[in-house]
Order: structure tokens, then C-alpha cells, then sequence
């Protein structure tokens, strides 16, 4: 079977007969399957599944192959589609989809390096041969310009903690790459042990899984309007289909994410506004919240949003 193969590559004193604490190893592949996934489900890709390859020595190397999911047995009305399939994605190589994974993840790692962890100030936006470009200040006032894409797809790559699994004296740094058509390796991104911090989230993933399990509170529930940006897409499995995360009032909404329930019908519209180029301003969401101890707002069942931050819930029709 055709497959792209991965890796993550740690240094250090502890790590240097290809030996790791399974536990650290464990959470960085688990944290790579889980972004993956999700860059698949932004892109609307599913055909590509990570499975844990060899581990190599002189350091400790993981690699992780992302094989192409084949379906042992296909309908007869389904062999027609499933079989174009198969050949465009021969004419993009079985490459592509994971390698531009792995590339789009460098960014992200990339900037928040830059940023020290911190959500970079955005100083303009331009465009240069016909592409979007965007400049960004960190805090110590160095700039950077880069695609606009690249900064957005950071809502993708939002919680990279587990990924980063370094302790002082034990694994120095890490590196992320795979290996090209000539099994040359490419490396893409580099993490220092002293930059573990900039990749700590707020709100761990554990924490959401948490509170996807948690049941919506109509009886305290109070209809509220928030401003902001969509910024996660849990599926169908999950009660809570989306998360935002408020750009205005954070004193008295908060900072945290939001847990949103959406009419089924209407999931494919609320996907198109994760985007990038649907994320250029904030959007209006209106409907029923509850609050969390602290008194922010925890959780919504959306009745109604709009692309005008001024909408007005009140009005017949969205602007």
C-alpha cells in the first residue's frame, strides 16, 4: 500500500539510544493524530489514516506512516465514483494531502515561536502578486509578513501543548518533518526545550472533551448575543457541534471557548465560516447561553448569526 512517511525526532541525554518515557512518546503521537484529523475534516479530506511506524536510535525518531484508507469491500454503485477517486489522487500523489499537513503545521509552529505563545498584533493587510499577505508584531515589536492563510490556520493547530513534550536535562528539542521521494529526510519545523511554554493552550483539550459530554441547561439558560469568530468543528458525534470565541466584551463574556449547538441543517453553513477568508471580521451569534462559575458564557444553542457584527436579533431577515 502507497503511504507518506512522517516523523518526530527528539534530542537529548535521556532520549539518545533511541529510548523515550512512553508516556511523553505516547502524547506527542496521539496529539499529531489528533491535529491531523482535524486537518482533514477542515479540508473535507478522510482518506489518509496515521499509524505508528519504527522507532530509530542515535536520538529517539518516531515515525508515523499515513497510509491510504482502501475499503476492502465497495458496492458495485459505489466502484465507478471510488475508482476516479483513486486516480486523481494518483495524479496529485498520495503524498500531498499529509505533506501539506506537515508543512501547514510548520506555520503554525513557526508563529507561535515568533509570538512567544501570545496572539501576535496584526499591523495591515496587503496583497502582492495577487496573493494575500498580512504583517503581524509580536510583543517584544518585531514584524513579520506572511500569507494571510498562515495566520489563520492557527484556529486548526489551536492546542499543540501534548505535541511538545521536552523537560529540561532529559530532551533538549525536538524536530517534525518526513521524508521526501528519495527517503532524504525534510525537516519542517524545530522546538527548543525553552519554548515549550509558547505553545500551552488556555483551555486544554481534556477540558473540552469534558465539557462536550456536559448536557445544555435550558432552565438557566438566557438568550444572549456574542461577537466573534468561529473556531472548532467537533462533528456529528458530539452534542455541541462548533466552538467561538468572543472579540468583544471578553470582561464580561470571557476568553474561553464557547460551546456551540447548531440546527443540523444548516452545519455546512457554519463550516464555511471556520474558513480563512471567512474569518477576515467578526460575526454576530444570537440564542440561548448559560454561564460558568465564574459567570462567563459556557455554552449556546444558536438561533440565528449573522456576517454584520451589528446584527440586530430582533430584525425578520439576516443581513
Amino acid at each position: 500500500m502507497k503511504h507518506f512517511k512522517g516523523y518526530l525526532k527528539f534530542f537529548g541525554p535521556s532520549v539518545q539510544d533511541g529510548r523515550m518515557n512512553v508516556e511523553k512518546a505516547g502524547n506527542s503521537i496521539i496529539a499529531l493524530g489528533k491535529a491531523f484529523q482535524k486537518y482533514q475534516k477542515f479540508h473535507n479530506q478522510t482518506e489518509f489514516e496515521p499509524k505508528l511506524g519504527e522507532v530509530k536510535k542515535n536520538c529517539t525518531e518516531i515515525n508515523i506512516f499515513f497510509e491510504q484508507i482502501i475499503p476492502a469491500i465497495q458496492p458495485v454503485a459505489e466502484t465507478v465514483p471510488y475508482i476516479a477517486g483513486i486516480k486523481i489522487a494518483d495524479m496529485l500523489g498520495v503524498t500531498a494531502i499529509p505533506k501539506k499537513f506537515f508543512e501547514n503545521l510548520a506555520d503554525t509552529i513557526m508563529l507561535k515561536i515568533f509570538s512567544k505563545g501570545k496572539s501576535p498584533e496584526v499591523v495591515r493587510e496587503f496583497i502582492r502578486d495577487e496573493k494575500h499577505y498580512i504583517e503581524v508584531r509580536n510583543s517584544d515589536g518585531e514584524t513579520k509578513i506572511l500569507e494571510k492563510s498562515i495566520y489563520y490556520s492557527q484556529k486548526i493547530f489551536s492546542d499543540l501543548d501534548r505535541l511538545v513534550q521536552l523537560e529540561e536535562g532529559k530532551e533538549d528539542r525536538m524536530e517534525m518533518g518526513y521524508y521526501d521521494e528519495y527517503n532524504k529526510q525534510k525537516t519542517v519545523a524545530e522546538i527548543k526545550c525553552s519554548q515549550k511554554s509558547f505553545f500551552k493552550s488556555e483551555v486544554s483539550e481534556d477540558d473540552i472533551i469534558e465539557r462536550l459530554k456536559e448536557d445544555f441547561d435550558e432552565e438557566k439558560a438566557k438568550e444572549e448575543k456574542v461577537k466573534g469568530i468561529f473556531v472548532d468543528y467537533y462533528g456529528l458525534a458530539h452534542k455541541y457541534h462548533f466552538s467561538f470565541q468572543a472579540r468583544k466584551n471578553q470582561d464580561k463574556i470571557g476568553k474561553q471557548k464557547i460551546l456551540c449547538m447548531v440546527d443540523k441543517n444548516q452545519i455546512s453553513e457554519f463550516i464555511d465560516l471556520l474558513k480563512p477568508e471567512n474569518q477576515k471580521k467578526n460575526i454576530c451569534i444570537f440564542g440561548k447561553s448559560t454561564r460558568n462559575r465564574e459567570g462567563k458564557i459556557d455554552k449556546m444553542k444558536i438561533s440565528s448569526f449573522s456576517l454584520n457584527e451589528d446584527f440586530d436579533p430582533n430584525q425578520l431577515s439576516l443581513i
